[in-house]
C-alpha cells in the first residue's frame, strides 16, 4: 500500500468524523442535504471539467490519475451521504419522541419509550460513532488497492 493511500484514508476518515460530529449537527437537516448535494455535484462538475480539458488539449493522463480521481470523487460522495444519513437518524429519534409525547403521553414511563426519551443524546452519539466506524471501513475499501 502506498503512503498516498494511507494519507488519503486517514484524511478522509478524519474529515468525515469532523463533519459528522462538529459540522452537520449545527447546520440542521435541510442545510446538510443542500450542502451534501452541492458538494457531490461540485465534485462531479470539477471531475468532468478536468476530463474534458485533458481530452481537448490531447494530454494523456498519467496511469495513476484515474484511480486518484475516482478515490477523491467517491470519498466526497461517501462523506456527503453519511452526513445526511446521520442527521436523518437524529431526526427520526426526535420525531419518535415528539410523536409519543403528543399522542401517547399515558405510556411515556413504559420501557422502550422511557429508555428512548432518557437516553436520546447517548443514542445519537452512539449512532454517530457507528457512522464514523462505517466510514472508516468504506474509506479503507476506497483507498486500498483500487484499480480503475
Amino acid at each position: 500500500m502506498q503512503l498516498v493511500n494511507v494519507f488519503g484514508w486517514m484524511l478522509s476518515v478524519a474529515g468525515t468524523a469532523w463533519l459528522l460530529i462538529a459540522v452537520t449537527p449545527r447546520l440542521g437537516l435541510a442545510r446538510t442535504l443542500k450542502w451534501a448535494g452541492g458538494a457531490i455535484a461540485a465534485v462531479w462538475l470539477i471531475t468532468s471539467t478536468i476530463i474534458v480539458a485533458m481530452w481537448l488539449t490531447g494530454l494523456d493522463p498519467p496511469e495513476w490519475f484515474g484511480t486518484r480521481l475516482f478515490q477523491l470523487v467517491f470519498a466526497a460522495v461517501i462523506a456527503g451521504i453519511l452526513s445526511a444519513g446521520n442527521l436523518v437518524f437524529h431526526g427520526m429519534v426526535d420525531t419518535i419522541i415528539a410523536f409519543h409525547e403528543a399522542h401517547n403521553a399515558q405510556n411515556l414511563e413504559r420501557f422502550p419509550i422511557s429508555f428512548l426519551i432518557r437516553h436520546r443524546r447517548l443514542l445519537k452519539r452512539c449512532a454517530t460513532v457507528l457512522w464514523c466506524l462505517g466510514a472508516g471501513l468504506m474509506f479503507y475499501g476506497v483507498w486500498t488497492d483500487v484499480k480503475v
